[in-house]
């Protein structure tokens, strides 16, 4: 998988222009904030992203200075979610769509996202509301983070189809939680915890 690191959207975009349809997969170098580097935002890359038919799958921290966000290209039989689906909505009509992008945008539409039949704002989900009641710090942790990263989490958890998959997804982010990290999505944080 190629790794490059890359200092602002712009840079990004040039490497999907070249690359979205050789490479699959690719490893992203981005610098944390107090560094003073320039970086371009979560949003950016994943905006970047979608105009070519690709999508963010994991972040990993690197070092004190740096992160890893992975990307792949989309397959046809790839999910969109909501959020999603609205970020390319504008993309098109800003005219920053890829054919590719744009074609993975149509083939999102005409199928039900991955947060389908979830809420928007949906309550604490039971398997997580169980785990913090055996797990005070956590709970505390978790009621003080804003409302936008709690609705993130529950939706996370709610999307799970499987019992087993909620019930892992509740572990990584107590895991995760219990060593002060958030990133909760990482699926070694719950077996490293």
């Amino acid at each position: 998988m190629p790794r490059i690191t890359v200092y602002s959207a712009k840079e990004f975009r040039a490497w999907l222009a070249k690359n979205h349809k050789k490479e699959s997969k690719l490893a992203v170098v981005v610098h944390k904030r107090h560094t003073g580097k320039e970086a371009p935002t979560h949003r950016e890359l994943i905006e970047e992203a979608i105009c070519f038919g690709w999508i963010d799958t994991t972040i990993k921290r690197l070092d004190e200075d740096t992160f890893l966000r992975h990307f792949s290209r989309r397959n046809e039989k790839s999910k969109w979610s909501d959020n999603t689906l609205s970020y390319a909505a504008r993309l098109v009509k800003e005219g920053k769509m890829n054919p590719e992008g744009l074609r993975f945008y149509e083939l999102g539409k005409a199928k039900p996202t991955h947060d389908h039949g979830i809420p928007k704002n949906p309550d604490m989900p039971l398997e997580l509301k169980q785990a913090l009641a055996k797990n005070a710090k956590a709970r505390k942790i978790i009621e003080a983070y804003s409302p936008s990263t709690k609705r993130m989490l529950y939706r996370w958890v709610l999307r799970g189809k499987q019992q087993a998959t909620r019930e892992k997804r509740v572990k990584q982010i107590i895991a995760s939680t219990a060593k002060g990290s958030r990133n909760f999505f990482s699926p070694n944080t719950a077996a490293q915890g």
